[in-house]
């Protein structure tokens, strides 16, 4: 893990169901056991999430740990056919991807990567996916060496 320690941006994937709740996303929080990154935070979620309940409570908690996080919201078009570490057949046959956590952190970090040499722009995964307890939520972060500001503030729908 020490590719952790030249990341300059952690950018976190984030997947769940619609009734994941607040106590999902901490969990999968409390299994990273990693230290936060020098410079920021970006979290990805797909745009058919945006509806559900469960954003809501994401943003709540995010806010809660990380006021200054910046916001990405993908189409699943754009996550299909990336291939990650984990692989699950129902997601896959779904989006296109075996991990939709997973290749929503590396398509932020591969996407969005300040074009410079070292380890932090190759946007490769720190954290694997992580589930929480309750199946309610997955967590995946990749490395990122961001350009500042590394995406625009707000959520667009």
């Amino acid at each position: 893990m020490t590719h952790a320690i030249h990341a300059t941006h952690w950018c976190m994937g984030w997947g769940f169901t619609s009734d994941a709740q607040p106590q999902s996303f901490a969990n999968c929080w409390e299994q990273v056991a990693l230290p936060l990154p020098p410079q920021g935070i970006c979290c990805a979620v797909l745009k058919t999430r945006l509806a559900t309940p469960a954003w809501q409570a994401l943003q709540r908690w995010v806010a809660g740990c990380w006021p200054q996080v910046q916001w990405l919201v993908v189409d699943a078009a754009e996550i299909a056919h990336i291939v990650t570490p984990s692989m699950s057949p129902r997601v896959a046959q779904r989006f296109g991807t075996g991990s939709v956590c997973e290749a929503l952190a590396l398509h932020a970090a591969q996407t969005h990567a300040a074009p410079t040499s070292g380890e932090a722009a190759a946007g490769g995964l720190l954290v694997p996916r992580i589930v929480s307890e309750d199946r309610c939520a997955t967590l995946a972060i990749a490395a990122g060496g961001l350009s500042s500001p590394p995406f625009p503030t707000g959520v667009h729908s």
